[in-house]
């Protein structure tokens, strides 16, 4: 592939598809649908982020075009028209270039797949709070990358996942809830796809987990990441769900070796009562544990 000129617009060479160079009507068709998601963005934002050197920079989001080219047929990038799909297309569209980036920066080995018993550990390491800043480095020995990148005001999206040209899967979290539970729910959601779903993510998978999503694979989806922090039948006789006190809570999940603000959270979905266990599911405020005062 010819080498992309990202400070200098005019300069901007069509990227290749893999039948040569792509289809001149089907890039301007691109091209306006990236203009429409452009004039959207909140460009102080991004500029104040560092994503675009000024308002009017159009070059640094060169790779919002590439990957609506790239992925023309995706239902986000259909539905051009409101703001929200503006925020996440972009806010993908960072996620996967600093993936990128660390692919030809580090080394990284091929991903060789994560199967349930790995999901099942994986999420002890949730009892320590701790522990979110040294996941990236740990999903990485797998040949995941996990890009924490926090949430474009205004945006609906917890989460995205898809799998970059050399075959790793990539996960961003956009942290758009401060609760260690949502971020833990999302994680282990994009995490399960990556399990049951490797072979369909070359286009991405963007999670807004507060919407009902009753597609097939984001059902299967959640139902992993739930068997993940809790086998079924523990789940079923959980005393919380009766007894529904703190401790109860707390002491279930010393059992099964999780955050009690994931079993909070996880009664607080099932038995639809948000007002419950505020204390534990508040007490961490985990956007500030990993982006500080930003």
């Amino acid at each position: 592939m010819n080498p992309l000129h990202l400070n200098d617009w005019d300069d901007f060479e069509v990227a290749y598809a893999k039948s040569g160079v792509s289809d001149a009507k089907a890039f301007y068709e691109s091209y306006l649908i990236f203009k429409k998601l452009f004039d959207k963005l909140p460009k102080q934002e991004l500029v104040r982020r560092g994503w675009m050197s000024s308002k009017d920079d159009m070059s640094s989001m060169v790779p919002l075009l590439q990957d609506i080219h790239s992925h023309r047929e995706n239902a986000l990038f259909r539905k051009s028209d409101t703001s929200n799909v503006a925020l996440c297309a972009a806010w993908k569209s960072r996620v996967s270039t600093v993936a990128k980036i660390a692919v030809v920066s580090q080394d990284i080995g091929e991903f060789q797949g994560v199967d349930t018993n790995y999901l099942k550990d994986f999420v002890k390491l949730s009892v320590d709070v701790s522990s979110i800043a040294s996941l990236p480095k740990i999903l990485v020995e797998s040949g995941i990358i996990l890009i924490y990148e926090k949430a474009l005001p205004g945006m609906k999206l917890d989460g995205v996942v898809f799998k970059l040209a050399s075959g790793h899967p990539v996960i961003g979290i956009s942290f758009r809830f401060p609760r260690l539970d949502n971020f833990w729910f999302t994680l282990m959601h994009e995490l399960a796809h990556v399990n049951l779903h490797i072979k369909i993510i070359d286009d991405p998978i963007f999670d807004d987990l507060e919407y009902d999503n009753q597609e097939i694979i984001e059902l299967q989806a959640t139902r992993l990441a739930k068997y993940s922090f809790v086998e079924k039948h523990l789940w079923r006789n959980c005393s919380a769900k009766y007894d529904m006190s703190d401790e109860e809570v707390i002491d279930f999940s010393k059992k099964i070796g999780i955050h009690p603000a994931i079993v909070a959270g996880m009664l607080q979905k099932e038995l639809n009562k948000f007002d419950m266990f505020r204390k534990i599911v508040d007490e961490v405020d985990i956007r500030g544990e990993v982006f500080g005062n930003e």
